[in-house]
């Protein structure tokens, strides 16, 4: 079975079940790479290989050194709840969570309690996905670790943690994707306009 529909299924918050609703959702959204069947999706989405000039790492080891960086350095963070891909994490009254995802079926479903940052590959379908929804853009942010890029509208102080930690721990800046940003001066909903 294509991962990304598995998934779907597997997740009970996408409320996804097998046929065409399913089909034409995965059809909006970008393919995902060729992968067995019958492997885990944890260690699917754990295992996605970063590299980085001098370091590479998997999508799983980031996540869990972030989830340690918040425990022990971070007092004004908590983890509230941590699984192998997905951590939920409070500052003050804000909860938001961070997820390794393999695809973005049905993602709009996955903000829960407040923001999700999804983290996974970011393609084409999915820009535009973004640019044309504003209530999803205004609930999930992605950040693409192995081309340093995020779309990302919505507000989340545990978010720039983690780009704080991403910068201070592996040396890497992430930047918005060119495209999305692009296409909101272009729709007019953001103005890069000076003073």
């Amino acid at each position: 079975m294509n991962p990304l529909a598995a998934e779907a299924l597997e997740d009970p918050r996408t409320g996804a079940t097998a046929g065409a609703a399913l089909d034409e959702e995965l059809a909006r959204w970008d393919a995902a790479p060729d992968e067995p069947d019958g492997t885990d999706l944890d260690e699917l989405r754990r295992g996605r290989t970063i590299e980085w000039t001098t370091r590479t790492l998997t999508q799983g080891e980031i996540l869990d050194a972030f989830a340690e960086h918040c425990r022990s350095e971070l007092d004004d963070v908590d983890v509230l709840e941590a699984s192998p891909s997905r951590l939920a994490l409070g500052w003050r009254r804000e909860r938001s969570t961070i997820e390794l995802r393999l695809g973005l079926a049905f993602c709009d479903r996955l903000a829960e309690d407040g923001p999700a940052l999804l983290l996974g590959p970011i393609g084409p379908r999915a820009v535009e996905r973004f640019l044309d929804d504003e209530g999803l853009r205004s609930r999930i942010a992605l950040l693409d670790l192995a081309r340093l890029e995020k779309i990302a509208a919505v507000r989340s102080s545990v978010f720039v943690y983690l780009e704080w930690f991403l910068r201070d721990t592996y040396g890497v800046k992430i930047l918005p994707e060119s495209r999305f940003t692009t296409g909101l001066v272009e729709r007019g909903i953001i103005s890069l306009g000076m003073g």
